[in-house]
């Protein structure tokens, strides 16, 4: 019977273009991301990927659930392939957009640490940034061994903005 309806993937509107951000109803979720109904018959993919700026996403479902209703953008369309990609981040604004304003080298950031390497700690300084404080930075007194001699997981601490790198999505703090 849908040889009689008409194919849904004739997009003679301007509805489905990218750039286009609207309201969707989240229909399925596999391991790579979720599905969005655009309209009735034409599904687009939120790859987990284009999910969060902040967090690597593992799975959608951390994120989103099937029968959510998520403001997303179209990042492309491919009528040939019958594939619509969307981003769900991208809804939300780049969070670093105007981190040259917020955090100029010599300001002072606060945060809580949101992980440890051997190398340093990372601590979130707002939603979707973080920054690294190697451990040469840590401490002018003593030499440390490992970060966790003298950080915790999830302690707030305060560090001075050393370099900042909005292209590469960098941020380099310190004591």
């Amino acid at each position: 019977m849908k040889q009689l309806e008409p194919d849904p993937w004739d997009l003679g509107d301007d509805k489905i273009r990218a750039g286009r951000a609207s309201s969707w109803l989240v229909t399925r979720i596999l391991d790579f991301g979720a599905f969005v109904e655009l309209e009735p018959g034409i599904e687009g993919l939120i790859h987990v990927s284009e999910m969060s700026w902040a967090k690597k996403v593992r799975t959608p479902s951390d994120v989103v659930k099937p029968g959510d209703t998520v403001e997303a953008v179209i990042l492309g369309v491919s009528p040939a392939e019958r594939r619509i990609s969307l981003g769900l981040k991208q809804a939300l604004g780049d969070p670093w957009a105007d981190s040259g304003q917020k955090f100029a080298v010599g300001s002072v950031v606060e945060g809580p640490v949101t992980s440890l390497t051997k190398f340093g700690a990372f601590v979130q300084v707002s939603e979707g940034i973080e920054g690294m404080i190697h451990i040469s930075d840590m401490s002018a007194e003593k030499r440390l061994n490992h970060p966790q001699d003298m950080l915790k997981l999830g302690q707030t601490i305060k560090a001075q903005v050393l370099e900042l790198d909005v292209e590469k999505r960098r941020l380099k703090a310190g004591d």
